[in-house]
């Protein structure tokens, strides 16, 4: 039996977002956020605003990586 080479296409790499790497405050904004259509970040009193200036610097990245 002879030996045959398989060749696949180069895939393009693909920018993916790891839900896993979100603290726990901001996956509690994020889920506020998408109950308002990602539009708002919807800040409690208990909130702070460091948590939520990473979580829009991650909704951006991910509207960008979307063509949002």
């Amino acid at each position: 039996m002879t030996a045959c080479t398989l060749r696949y296409p180069i895939a393009e790499p693909v920018q993916r977002f790891a839900i896993l790497d979100l603290t726990e405050p901001q996956l509690h904004m994020l889920v506020a956020a998408a109950g308002h259509g990602l539009n708002d970040l919807a800040l409690d009193g208990d909130s702070d605003y460091e948590t939520a200036a990473e979580l829009t610097s991650i909704l951006q990245q991910a509207r960008g990586a979307l063509g949002q």
